[in-house]
């Protein structure tokens, strides 16, 4: 048996603890020694960091001398530490050992074993007797402090200058001074150039939104834009050497290089909600987003579909997001056998489609279809309508389907009236009835005492029979519809028919171009083209007057005719120039307007247009006077309004001379200028003031002024009593406010030849009142006179009357701030208004020509010329 196992071993309570700090103790005096210099030479730098010794040097110099540091750093500890190993058990017992001062080691006696083995009873229990007298010396071990020695090797305590000089700098950075000791272990190179990101939204141009930049620091702000639109911009990146990568939710789009460290991209924005802009590989910006869709346009009849006469008339209203670039009107023949039978298998339904004109891109559209659609094959026959809407994308929105009949022409000839059933005959079944019609066209060509021996509807009968007859393809039978019409209209109103026709073109094309916003040129060119085309149809019915025939037949209608809607060529001309003076002025609506007074004018011509004079007939006497009683009203009541206003300027300026004279009284000043009259002459100094008493003291250039104030006021009462003498002349009670303003401005003149500027001034006030009062006092005379005829100028009255009330010293209304508010009604501009809008466009466009004037106010006068 081995000695080793049979030799319990004996342990002392702490003794592994005190083993411990023996190992301790001896590591420390091995390693302290060695450690001492690397932890000064920490302090030195530490202290030279709190003296901001490497604050100024040069990003290159610092990283150079931390360079060395640290390599002077590593080359000491490798040095200090090279022969360095930590102290084995046995070591760290004999340690113990020593430190205790007790003989014999009897830490090595417990742990020992017997040499000659255990085969000697005897010496065996000498050998444990011996250890167990050992292990009672185990518990008075202890252990002792460790000494280093560094006192020895450092005889002059140089170790401790490290630690005074770093106390010492930190006293004098008052205190532990983190950013400084950033800044020495950190070279002070320049920061590297940021990304300069220049990145805009762009919607698109039918929206009307502007663009809209993105700046780096909004992160939470949202971005509303509207589908489709693009993102766009440029990157400056010196330092990045990949380029930078845009991503919408996920989706990745990277850079276009342009250059070194430039980049630009272009995208198109379709959904998403968040904007992410990479580049160095680190998120450098971030946008939210919400994408706005653009939803398809909506249209749908206003009211149900109506007829004007032979006109058909479709209101509708419509609107978009963004806006409508388009209305299309569809209309489709309703219960006929027309269809595929007329037409060949390659091609669609026939549909009657009309683009409609829209401003714009208006997002709210509401108007007013009118068409005479008397000529069209369908004329008489159920017809369906749809409306179609187009936005900017091309999406389309469509209305309710109306069923309706489209009205037809009423023919008072006979014989146009037997073409016309032959018409819609061939248009409810083209093949079966072409024989027929053709048949029939050859009967009326064998009775020309029918058609007047009209070689044109002889000829046209003859052609178009044999035609119809051969032949029973599209496009004869169009052609065949379309020359029965024209007979028919031939024969009904004779060569007129197509002067009226082109009369309603050219009002449908200017009324068109009105609604789409086009030009002034194109305006103007439509307006001639409409002046041209009333001239023709005015020349042809006077011609046609020449036949007895015709003068007996449209004699027999007027009779029938509204005495009060008849009209003349006068008439018809001063409609035409309103016509033309508002579509100068920017009065487009209003224009629109009257062009739909127009055709309701030309619906009800009477056989009086034949005069190309535009005088009126003599056997309407009585009832012509009265619309002549109309017209001179109106153009009284512009006289009046033209007196008010003048009488309105004359207060004003002696208001102002008043304040002025109130101003020098109280100064006293002596020999001051003469107030500077209307036409600008200069007064000269006047003479030593005693006051502003009435008739004294006055000054020469304040007695030039009051003499010509007095000349300008006695001139307009003369022109009020001339008013007041053509309303006697024509038969018109003359309102007493007349008389009283008469002698009011008597009174002003009085006060002006005196220089008493004050008194002229209340008198001219008295009179401008009882002018106003007298334009209402016209108006309810008219009122109480007015007929059927005159209806639109009573509106007209009553409109001057209310614009009239409630005015503040410059003529603006009160309350209702420039007129904002609308009525509901449709107001047509007075002659007046519309020669004022007039003179002032054309200062506006003359002071725009005007190159020297400062560019801020040539940008806002081209803000206020342009037509919206």
């Amino acid at each position: 048996m081995d000695a080793s196992q049979t030799t319990p071993t004996i342990q002392a309570p702490g003794l592994g603890r005190k083993i411990g700090l023996a190992w301790a103790a001896l590591a420390w005096e091995g390693l302290w020694p060695r450690v001492v210099p690397l932890l000064s030479c920490v302090a030195l730098f530490v202290a030279a960091a709190h003296l901001d010794l490497f604050a100024g040097l040069d990003p290159w110099a610092h990283t150079g001398i931390l360079g060395a540091l640290a390599l002077a750093f590593a080359g000491l500890a490798w040095w200090q530490l090279r022969d360095f190993s930590w102290p084995a058990r046995k070591e760290a017992t004999r340690r113990l050992e020593r430190d205790s001062e007790i003989p014999h080691r009897p830490l090595a006696a417990v742990q020992d074993n017997l040499a000659a083995g255990n085969t000697d009873p005897m010496a065996v229990a000498l050998w444990e007797a011996h250890r167990r007298r050992e292990a009672e010396r185990l518990a008075s071990l202890s252990n002792k402090a460790a000494h280093p020695g560094l006192a020895s090797l450092d005889k002059w305590a140089l170790r401790f200058v490290p630690l005074l000089a770093l106390v010492v700098a930190i006293a004098a950075a008052g205190g532990w001074r983190s950013d400084r000791m950033a800044a020495a272990v950190t070279p002070a190179f320049p920061p590297p150039p940021p990304v300069v990101a220049n990145l805009w939204i762009a919607p698109p141009a039918y929206t009307g939104k502007p663009p809209v930049y993105l700046d780096m620091a909004e992160h939470d702000k949202v971005l509303r834009i509207p589908v489709g639109s693009k993102i766009a911009g440029f990157v400056d990146d010196t330092r990045g050497r990949k380029p930078p990568v845009l991503s919408i939710d996920g989706k990745t789009t990277e850079f276009s290089t342009v250059s070194k460290g430039k980049y630009q991209v272009e995208e198109t924005i379709t959904e998403g909600k968040q904007i992410t802009l990479q580049a160095r590989g680190d998120e450098q910006a971030r946008w939210k987003l919400h994408v706005i869709p653009d939803l398809a346009p909506t249209v749908d009849f206003a009211r149900p579909i109506g007829v004007d006469k032979w006109s058909t008339k479709i209101e509708y209203i419509g609107g978009d997001d963004f806006g409508v670039t388009g209305v299309q009107l569809q209309m489709r023949l309703h219960g006929s056998v027309l269809g595929d039978d007329a037409l060949s298998s390659d091609e669609e339904p026939e549909v009657l489609r009309v683009d409609l004109p829209v401003a714009g891109n208006s997002k709210k559209i509401a108007d007013t279809f009118v068409r005479d659609l008397t000529s069209h094959p369908w004329a008489g026959l159920k017809v369906t309508v749809m409306l179609f809407a187009t936005d900017a994308l091309g999406q389309k929105g469509r209305s309710s389907v109306e069923t309706f009949l489209l009205p037809e022409r009423v023919f008072n000839d006979p014989t146009a009236r037997a073409l016309i059933v032959l018409r819609k005959a061939l248009t409810r079944d083209p093949k079966g009835y072409r024989i027929d019609v053709a048949d029939g066209m050859r009967l009326v060509h064998a009775n020309p005492k029918s058609y007047r021996e009209d070689p044109v509807v002889q000829l046209g009968l003859r052609i178009g029979s044999v035609r119809l007859a051969q032949k029973d393809d599209k496009e004869t039978i169009v052609d065949t519809q379309k020359l029965l019409w024209d007979l028919a209209m031939r024969l009904e109103s004779g060569s007129t028919s197509d002067a009226e026709r082109a009369v309603e073109q050219a009002r449908q094309e200017l009324r068109d171009a009105m609604q789409r916003q086009a030009g002034d040129e194109e305006i103007e060119k439509l307006i001639q083209q409409l002046y041209d085309a009333m001239a023709r149809w005015q020349r042809e019915l006077a011609e046609k007057m020449k036949d007895p025939d015709e003068r007996r037949r449209m004699e027999e209608q007027a009779e029938k005719m509204d005495p009060n809607n008849t009209i003349t060529g006068d008439d018809l001309q001063k409609m035409l120039d309103k016509i033309r003076e508002m579509a100068k002025n920017g009065q487009r609506e209003e224009a629109k307007r009257m062009l739909e007074e127009l055709r309701k004018m030309m619906e009800n011509a009477t056989p009086m247009m034949a005069n190309p004079n535009g005088q009126q007939r003599q056997q309407q006497g009585q009832k012509g006077q009265q619309g002549q009683g109309n017209q001179q009203g109106r153009e009284m009541m512009n006289q009046l309004d033209q007196l008010s206003r003048r009488q309105n300027q004359l207060l004003g300026e002696s208001e102002r001379e008043g304040r002025q004279q109130g101003q020098q009284g109280q100064r006293g000043q002596q020999g001051q200028q003469g107030q500077q009259g209307q036409r600008g002459q200069q007064g000269q100094q006047g003479q030593q003031g005693q006051g502003q008493q009435p008739g004294q003291g006055q000054g020469q250039g304040q007695g030039q002024w009051g003499e010509q104030q007095r000349g300008q006021q006695e001139g307009l009462r003369g022109r009020l009593g001339d008013f007041m003498k053509k309303l006697d002349e024509n038969g018109l009670q003359m309102p007493e406010s007349l008389g009283r303003a008469e002698r009011s401005m008597r009174e002003a003149e009085d006060a002006l030849r005196r220089g008493d500027s004050r008194e002229a001034s209340r008198a001219q006030r008295r009179a401008l009142d009882n002018l106003q009062q007298g334009m209402g006092d016209m108006a309810e005379q008219m009122r109480q006179q007015r007929g059927p005829g005159n209806n639109q100028d009573i509106a007209e009255i009553e409109e001057r009357e209310r614009r009239s009330e409630d005015r503040d010293p410059l003529g603006r209304s009160d309350g209702n701030y420039g007129d904002a508010i609308d009525s509901g009604a449709d107001k047509v501009p007075l002659e007046l208004d519309r020669q004022r809008s007039r003179e002032i466009l054309d200062e506006l466009r003359r002071r725009a020509g005007d190159q020297l004037r400062p560019k801020e106010e040539l940008d806002y006068i081209d803000r206020l010329l342009k037509t919206y």
